[in-house]
């Protein structure tokens, strides 16, 4: 055997490992914040909703920190979970942990496909949830929250994917403050129902994840998505009734890779 043969041998193996650490390694300045104002031009004051989505959590570990870290120094008004917070019915306690991490800061969530999927106990997130510091499991539910004389609406509805969105809560959204829409997957905004009825509103914003903005994505293009992703990748889109931001996520799912779309921590402040 050549010591050229042995060299080359080598170096495909060398850059072998080196494509595979890119696609697998994952470190706190992987992280991409993204910043959305918007406030209207009479709102001085902001009231700030940081997106968390698509977790997949199965453990509290150093990406979990740096999330928690990054979302404190940010220091948010509102966290909203957008739904695949975990993706194990055993990791109820791994939620408990992130979400005694985060402090008081006010936290809601959704759920998502993985939380029906997985058979997670409904009952203990509601408890789990309540647990915490004005926290709130929304299943098909409205909530208000109050920040430096600032008021904010959110209507949590169930998964579109594996749960039953009661569409019917879009034509109670009050006309006027803030107005927030939380579904887990954006498809939901592609049914006709939905459609006419959000042509009755006009909500502040609507937020969604399940994409993961396609997790593996090749020069912008997501050959892959989840069943319940729509039309819908990543970022703003015009719907009827709302601007509509689709969080690429921070977790993975089925794979355990990105390559193309970085995890995301959304900021809106409002």
């Amino acid at each position: 055997m050549s010591a050229r043969f042995i060299w080359l041998v080598s170096l495909v193996l060398a850059t072998g490992l080196f494509i595979a650490l890119g696609l697998f390694w994952r470190s706190e300045s992987d992280l991409e914040v993204t910043h959305h104002d918007m406030r209207g031009p009479s709102q001085a004051t902001s009231f700030r909703v940081v997106q968390l989505s698509d977790l997949h959590m199965q453990r509290f570990g150093e990406a979990e920190k740096a999330i928690v870290a990054q979302v404190q120094t940010l220091k948010p008004d509102l966290v909203v979970l957008t739904g695949d917070a975990i993706d194990r019915a055993d990791a109820l306690p791994v939620l408990k942990d992130f979400l005694a991490a985060l402090g008081t800061i006010p936290v809601v969530a959704v759920p998502g496909n993985w939380e029906h999927w997985s058979g997670a106990d409904f009952p203990a997130l509601v408890t789990l949830f309540a647990d915490q510091p004005n926290g709130r499991f929304l299943l098909n539910e409205r909530v208000s929250f109050t920040s430096a004389e600032r008021k904010i609406h959110l209507i949590g509805l169930d998964d579109f994917t594996a749960g039953q969105p009661d569409a019917q809560l879009l034509l109670t959204a009050p006309s006027d403050d803030v107005t927030v829409l939380v579904q887990h997957s954006p498809g939901f905004f592609d049914l006709p129902k939905v459609n006419r009825r959000m042509d009755q509103q006009r909500l502040s914003l609507c937020l969604s994840g399940h994409t993961h903005g396609g997790q593996v994505t090749i020069g912008g293009w997501a050959p892959f998505r989840p069943v319940g992703s729509g039309r819908f990748v990543a970022g703003f889109y015009d719907v009827p009734g709302c601007r509509l931001y689709v969080s690429k996520g921070l977790g993975t799912s089925i794979l355990p890779l990105r390559w193309g779309a970085a995890p995301e921590i959304p900021v809106f402040d409002l």
